[in-house]
């Protein structure tokens, strides 16, 4: 009988699971549940504003079998919304430079927002999945059904609109994050203006542009942050924009990319080369491992030093920070910019958000702590000399608003799941939910993972691990899609895609989702993998190396952004593909494009059949 499989998003990893499930096995009878009203995901026609434009330039945001320099795939420039009867959008807040780059569509050049959806919307077209999807699906609950001798033997799931589904697999594709967060603020409920998370600004953007709004408040220093100082330059209406940044050490890290460049930055950094100057605890037997990272070879050593401070320079100095007060109030204060590269702003050359930031009329620029709200107003307290981070005194700072943007972030989706099931899944929990025997197995397992990291990569050493606030456990996942307890027992019921923060979303979407239907489908089996135990070490490991890697951020979430192609080429093996896919010199100067992996989906089926062979 077909397995009833059903996967919850519809964005980059839902799609591309559903496409190597069709692959694999065809008669699968095959369900999308999304909680929006079109494919995409933070893709979606309701999440597309005026001025969106993708990080990932034009040739590298793509799965490996379609195209985005296809001409039919920008037949439309935007798709319709199942609640909208808009069609387009009006990007209008960008420079010159970067308009006529976007209308040029050429490799590695910009792609706007809508493009981005369009394509999404095409894949789905392309591999007939519109008609699978049941769209304004939103997840709330998933349990477990349990048979027989109580193996699980499928999910019964609970929609918000009372809805229950029951299916035998669970493709959990829904993202890391989707849930908004916004600061609990004492006062804010009393706010009587427009406040919206940016995760809104595609729906709403409109509403800001109206003559009662003159102030507009944008909290936040991330890439949304950014996005939402453009949006708000655009408006007709021209308010006051007031930015709100925390007074923390990381500031607001820009990196400039020339968009009429040969190569971006953005295309250079998928080299297996550049990569390897990232240490990563996913390669430690190459010779370029050996030679920048092991700390036996002084030249190698010296030139891994030499590429950090060259990267600190090139972001403290490409923004042009010490231009203009406000700049210096962003300027990042750190020595070094590598445990904070992660809280990188991507900007490209002609966006006018960094000129009118040392301009001072259009943005002012805010530095300090959201202290409380009122009816009109955001009051952060912040120290009496920004200069100064050591000084203890502080003071109020009332900033007038008819609207806030909050570009804070997102809370972690794993809710809906019971807290004994996302422990034994590889989900963070509580710590408090843990037995004291878990712990202290989790514990050890993380110190002597540490231990091996800086073994490795002697120059980690001088990063002190940073532990996060808030008391859960980290993500215990076996290649970030399964708990090695459950893929030990060969739980093939449930596998989660999409749950790795990298660099090259579509990808890595991609080759999850075909790991995850492998493992489902029985092409990968317990005896491909190593044991529960080697299995918890791994996934230590990883813990360890991105807690001294990337910082706090590493320790809370599954962070791999330089070093992703180090991944790839794990997975690529676990499925029996071929890892080196470009060969001679271009195998480490060359770019890595998702084009690149043609025919993986065909190489496992080789390497299934040759393994059954070789067991009969």
């Amino acid at each position: 009988m077909a397995p009833k499989v059903f996967i919850i998003g519809a964005g980059w990893a839902g799609l591309s699971a559903a496409r190597s499930y069709l692959l694999l096995n065809p008669s699968v009878d095959l369900t999308i549940l999304d909680d929006d009203t079109s494919v995409g995901g933070v893709w979606s026609a309701s999440r597309v504003y005026p001025g969106l434009v993708a990080d990932s330039p034009r040739g590298l945001f793509e799965y490996s079998d379609m195209s985005m320099l296809d001409e039919q795939v920008f037949s439309d420039s935007r798709r319709k919304d199942v609640n909208s009867n808009t069609t387009s959008l009006d990007v209008n807040s960008m420079g010159k430079s970067e308009s006529k780059v976007l209308d040029e569509r050429k490799k590695f050049g910009l792609v706007r927002g809508e493009e981005v959806h369009n394509y999404l919307h095409k894949y789905a077209e392309k591999w007939d999945l519109l008609r699978r999807i049941k769209f304004r699906s939103r997840v709330v609950e998933a349990q477990r059904i349990q048979q027989g001798d109580k193996k699980p033997q499928g999910w019964r799931i609970i929609l918000s609109s009372g809805d229950i589904m029951e299916c035998d697999r669970l493709i959990v594709a829904s993202g890391l994050f989707s849930d908004p967060s916004i600061p609990d603020i004492p006062g804010l409920e009393a706010f009587t203006g427009l406040s919206m998370h940016s995760k809104m600004l595609g729906q709403e953007h409109q509403f800001l542009n109206t003559r009662k709004i003159k102030n507009i408040i944008v909290v936040g220093a991330c890439k949304s942050a950014m996005e939402t100082l453009n949006v708000c330059l655009s408006l007709p209406s021209k308010p006051q924009i007031h930015w709100i940044i925390r007074g923390n050490q990381h500031g607001v890290p820009i990196l400039m990319n020339n968009p009429i460049g040969t190569v971006p930055v953005v295309a250079i950094a998928t080299t297996r080369f550049l990569a390897a100057l990232s240490p990563c605890i996913f390669d430690t037997e190459s010779g370029l491992y050996r030679f920048f990272h092991s700390g036996q070879n002084r030249l190698g050593t010296w030139l891994c030093a030499q590429y950090n401070r060259l990267m600190t320079w090139v972001v403290k100095t490409g923004a042009g920070y010490e231009k203009s007060e406000q700049g210096r109030m962003i300027k990042p204060r750190v020595d070094s910019i590598f445990q904070s590269i992660l809280y990188l702003s991507l900007i490209h050359n002609g966006n006018p958000v960094v000129d009118e930031i040392h301009k001072g009329e259009r943005i002012k620029v805010h530095r300090g702590e959201l202290d409380q709200a009122t009816a009109k107003s955001l009051f952060i307290r912040r120290k009496s000399s920004d200069e100064s981070l050591d000084t203890q005194e502080t003071k109020l700072e009332e900033i007038p608003g008819e609207a806030i943007v909050w570009c804070t972030g997102w809370k972690s989706t794993t809710s809906i799941f019971s807290t004994a099931e996302s422990m034994s899944l590889g989900l963070p929990v509580p710590d408090s939910s843990q037995t004291e025997e878990t712990r202290k197995h989790w514990i050890d397992r993380y110190t002597a993972a540490d231990v091996e990291t800086l073994t490795y990569f002697p120059a980690l050493k001088q990063w002190p691990l940073v532990r996060a606030f808030e008391a859960t456990t980290n993500f215990r996942m076996y290649r970030h899609i399964l708990s090695p307890k459950l893929l030990a027992e060969g739980d093939r019921s449930i596998a989660f895609v999409g749950y790795v923060i990298n660099a090259q979303t579509a990808f890595a979407s991609e080759l999850t989702g075909l790991w995850s239907v492998a493992w489902m489908e029985g092409l990968l089996r317990p005896e491909d993998l190593p044991s529960e135990q080697d299995m918890e070490k791994d996934v230590a490991r990883a813990h360890a190396w991105r807690a001294r890697r990337y910082g706090i951020l590493g320790f809370i979430l599954p962070e791999v952004t330089l070093e992703v192609q180090t991944l790839f080429d794990l997975l690529v093996k676990d499925l029996g593909g071929k890892v080196q896919r470009k060969g001679g010199w271009r195998e480490y100067l060359g770019v890595y494009e998702a084009k690149d992996y043609e025919g993986l989906v065909e190489e496992l089926k080789a390497a299934a059949k040759k393994k059954s062979r070789a067991i009969d």
